[in-house]
């Protein structure tokens, strides 16, 4: 018993000073890192850091109470790794050892570029305000141009120069945290999209004067087709209801705008170097015309088919024949569309061609089954004439 009392007093000897000096240590940077934290959250008070961030940046940014918490956990972290180096855990701490280290000296870095991000920010939110107040004037032109009520043309000259000042910042921030794995494609990333803003802007310049210069021109050719005479045209040949509520002078200025715009989007794509997506839309181009030309070939052809039917009624009324000729035609051209847009071309000579086909049986039918004692007097009457009289 004496011997356990004695190894107990002995341990408790060796061991306790450590602990209570670990123990003072502790206390010592809790206090230390609690009044550091105080002190600097008063100085960012007194010195109105976060109003005045907030007015210059438009956000509530409190950067105060960020530093003080931060500096509040590292000098407790150290204070912690002292203390607990004390108890004779020298092993155990070596890991934590040397993360402290990396971190406090990240920290700075870390500082540096925050600092670097929201300076950069409040410069980038100046410049775009007054940009987009100096370019305020130009709203006016953008509705005259033809651009919807809500498109304020200020507002995109400001955030082109938002994001023309804030990306380099950025990338000049990243580089300050000199940590490869987070700043290297990030950075990477920025670049790229600092190298597509000029591209982006070059684009949009094109579908901008693409649309004003085509609502021109569109507006252009509409009026000359009204005086023309041409909206009268769908009226003429029995096709009034066709177009609804729309003339035909505004359909075809609508027609060439979409085709102008769609242009410009190809070469708006390509500006952008998106090979794969303008491939699609120059193959869609292609389509379109095809389509608005089988479109034009049917409309034609029915129009021309409404007036040879109006041509063939007898006293005002449609006849068999006339609506047999209506038929035949809008068949035909139906097969001419249809051909010129490339739709199953085949398939469309096959149909067209077994229409006509049954048109013929149908009519051979018809005259041989119900009409073969009509058919037998008229070749009597044939045969009459060209036998000899004498006979």
């Amino acid at each position: 018993m004496d011997n356990f009392i004695t190894s107990v007093s002995n341990t408790l000897g060796q061991h306790l000073p450590g602990v209570l000096g670990a123990i003072v240590v502790f206390a010592i940077g809790y206090l230390l890192a609690h009044l550091l934290s105080e002190a600097i959250s008063r100085g960012c008070s007194k010195l109105r850091i976060d109003e005045r961030l907030q007015k210059k940046a438009g956000r509530d940014l409190k950067i105060g109470m960020l530093l003080s918490t931060v500096m509040f956990y590292l000098v407790l972290l150290y204070g912690t790794l002292v203390s607990l180096s004390l108890l004779g855990i020298e092993e155990v701490l070596d890991p934590a050892k040397d993360l402290v280290s990396r971190l406090v000296d990240i920290v700075p870095n870390v500082i540096a570029a925050l600092f670097i991000g929201v300076a950069g920010y409040i410069i980038a939110r100046i410049l775009s305000g007054a940009a987009a107040a100096l370019s305020s004037s130009l709203d006016g032109l953008a509705s005259k141009a033809g651009f919807a009520a809500d498109f304020k043309l200020s507002r995109l000259i400001g955030i082109v120069v938002f994001v023309l000042v804030l990306v380099p910042v950025l990338i000049s921030a990243l580089d300050t945290l000199r940590i490869a794995a987070i700043s290297g494609p990030a950075t990477a990333m920025l670049n790229d999209l600092l190298q597509a803003v000029p591209k982006i802007i070059g684009a949009s310049i094109i579908l901008a004067v693409a649309y004003i210069v085509g609502r021109f021109v569109c507006g252009l050719l509409a009026d000359l087709l009204k005086s023309l005479g041409l909206d009268a045209l769908p009226a003429k040949c029995g096709a009034e209801g066709i177009f609804s509520d729309l003339t035909l002078s505004t359909v075809v200025g609508r027609v060439v705008l979409f085709f102008i715009m769609l242009g410009a989007s190809l070469s708006a794509l390509e500006t952008l170097q998106l090979d794969r997506l303008a491939g699609v839309f120059d193959r869609l181009l292609v389509f379109s015309g095809q389509v608005v030309v089988g479109l034009l070939v049917i409309a034609v052809g029915a129009a021309l088919a409404n007036i040879a039917s109006k041509r063939l009624h007898r006293d005002g009324k449609p006849t068999i024949t006339s609506s047999a000729t209506r038929f035949a035609i809008l068949g035909f051209v139906l097969a001419m569309g249809l051909r010129a847009m490339g739709i199953g071309e085949d398939i469309v000579n096959l149909a067209f061609g077994l229409t006509l086909g049954a048109i013929a049986v149908a009519v051979a039918l018809s005259f041989g089954l119900g009409g073969r004692e009509a058919a037998g007097k008229q070749m009597e009457h044939w045969l009459s004439k060209l036998r000899d009289p004498k006979e």
